[in-house]
């Protein structure tokens, strides 16, 4: 099994945490990955919009600067509704997300989190 994901965070650290928990996940699970990290939003709509097929996984923070999360979620729910399910919303504040979209399922982790909880979700969504 081979798989794809996409980082789509604002901040270096948090990056960095979620690509050396990735590559723990890949080392455990042994599988091959590639992880693409991505800062801007905007950028990383755009990668979203048109490659976003090739995405096994997408990890998403929902406050980013210029454009959130929730807003690229929505964009992508109307030009590329097959990789909703893909979406992994990474943050501290989850009801950003309940507040605006009150009538929707998301994958959610909340930040904090340690690494058995983010493999966890992580299998939730690769393995439904």
């Amino acid at each position: 099994m081979t798989f794809k994901v996409l980082i789509i965070d604002d901040e270096d650290s948090v990056q960095s945490i979620l690509t050396a928990f990735l590559n723990r996940y890949i080392t455990n699970k042994e599988i091959k990955g590639e992880i693409i990290s991505m800062s801007d939003p905007v950028e990383s709509l755009f990668e979203l919009t048109a490659r976003g097929d090739q995405y096994s996984l997408v990890l998403l923070d929902v406050r980013i600067p210029k454009l959130s999360g929730d807003e690229i979620y929505t964009s992508i729910e109307q030009v590329n509704p097959g990789i909703l399910g893909r979406i992994l919303f990474i943050t501290g504040y989850p009801e950003d997300l309940y507040e605006r979209f009150g009538d929707k399922e998301f994958n959610v982790l909340q930040k904090p989190f340690r690494y058995e909880s983010f493999a966890n979700k992580l299998d939730e969504v690769l393995l439904p």
